[in-house]
């Protein structure tokens, strides 16, 4: 079990203070780009139906932030653990092994972030001679969006696992 008053300790609190950092930053940017988005739509229909004048852009810049807000809304999700699970059997294991059961998915997941990281940076670099026609950017500013987002994700599992480690030594320290 790490100690609570040693180094280990400041660690964790310092990793679980930057989780929480980086979910109250992600909040914030999900409301601003919903809030702008909406206002762009109205916008955008507004102009293409009331003025006959349809904006070039509007559908591509809700589309970029619609990216944005999904892949931020994962990492949301998964820090309030609010992702769908099964949890007929989970919950009827006890304390030690749902732990267990919690640090294999936990851990799961992780390799999974890793390689959509390494997969989804590596597609935002080659999209940078892709340019999205209305807003004239390349196409890697809404593709940064999954490693971003899974960097984001892989931060708020690290409390996690190490939540569920804690649990299983100390189950095995109690017997």
């Amino acid at each position: 079990m790490l100690k609570r008053d040693g180094m280990p300790a400041r660690l964790r609190t310092r990793i679980q203070l930057v989780s929480d950092r980086l979910d109250q930053i992600s909040k914030v940017i999900c409301v601003v780009l919903i809030l702008f988005m909406a206002l762009e739509v109205i916008m955008a229909v507004f102009f293409r139906y009331a003025l006959f004048a349809p904006l070039r852009w509007g559908e591509e810049l809700a589309r970029l932030m619609m990216i944005w807000i999904g892949m931020l809304g994962i990492a949301i999700a998964l820090k309030d653990g609010d992702h769908i699970g099964i949890e007929t059997l989970v919950s009827r294991l006890n304390r030690r092994q749902r732990a267990w059961c919690n640090l294999v998915s936990h851990l799961l997941v992780g390799v999974f972030l890793v390689i959509l990281f390494y997969f989804g940076l590596l597609q935002a670099i080659r999209a940078w001679n892709i340019i999205l026609p209305a807003l004239l950017i390349p196409w890697t500013w809404p593709m940064l969006a999954v490693p971003c987002a899974t960097v984001v994700q892989l931060v708020h599992l690290v409390p996690m696992v190490l939540d569920e480690i804690d649990v299983i030594l100390g189950s095995e320290q109690e017997q």
